[in-house]
């Protein structure tokens, strides 16, 4: 049986940037309609991406954990299309101008949406894997990149955080995460549960990282159980 191809986000693996600088080398020395008829094709290929990217984020946003992926690159792009083409357009694929300048600046506005990481599925779970990789080192947590989205997107990171700050909420998450099969266990028992932080050397105690896990743990229960089911 034929191994079946995973499936990747559109045009990740290219460098449309590099493309156009060899494109620009093979028509400088064309007469100025000529090399228009070049950009031109060339922008329809790239634009074509560009709108196929669009769309895959607009799809992705209704995915669990990926609602905010519309105010990154998506969001520029949506605002150099108006630019572009009145503040009714949607895409980049659109009739191009004669005018070689014009035509220029608007290839350079899509080659720019593509080089942002965020322009793509695959380049906002690479974004979001870092900053997992860079949290679990610091506090101690066990998150990888989609349980990042989902804890930075929920109604307890918003809440806890701007009470407590990140440093105590990410210290708080990697309690959790240490005692979670505790916690797994008296969620199911649907039974009351608390962490409690004993003194350190010097006798003092951190009661703000304790009163922060309890409130997880009392107040936030579907999400302490989404940041406790991967592991």
């Amino acid at each position: 049986m034929a191994k079946k191809s995973k499936k990747r986000s559109i045009g990740t693996k290219l460098d449309y940037t590099r493309q156009f600088k060899a494109l620009q080398e093979y028509v400088k020395d064309m007469p100025r309609n000529e090399r228009a008829d070049y950009y031109k094709n060339f922008y329809k290929s790239v634009a074509k991406v560009a709108d196929q990217r669009l769309v895959e984020l607009e799809k992705l946003s209704k995915k669990d954990g990926y609602s905010q992926v519309k105010q990154w690159a998506y969001k520029n792009a949506m605002r150099e299309i108006r630019a572009m083409y009145g503040q009714d357009a949607k895409r980049f694929n659109r009739k191009q101008p004669d005018d070689l300048r014009r035509l220029y600046k608007n290839l350079r506005r899509v080659l720019s949406f593509l080089e942002q990481p965020t322009s793509s599925k695959s380049g906002i779970e690479e974004i979001f894997s870092k900053r997992a990789n860079t949290i679990n080192e610091r506090y101690g947590t066990d998150l990888d990149w989609s349980t990042v989205g989902d804890l930075f997107e929920s109604v307890m990171w918003k809440k806890v955080h701007s009470k407590y700050g990140s440093k105590t909420t990410l210290e708080a998450i990697g309690l959790i995460q240490q005692n979670e099969k505790e916690i797994k266990k008296a969620f199911k028992e649907n039974k009351p549960i608390s962490i409690h932080i004993e003194p350190d050397a010097d006798g003092k105690k951190d009661n703000v990282l304790e009163n922060t896990v309890n409130k997880f743990l009392r107040y936030y229960k579907k999400d302490t159980t989404k940041l406790i089911s991967k592991i």
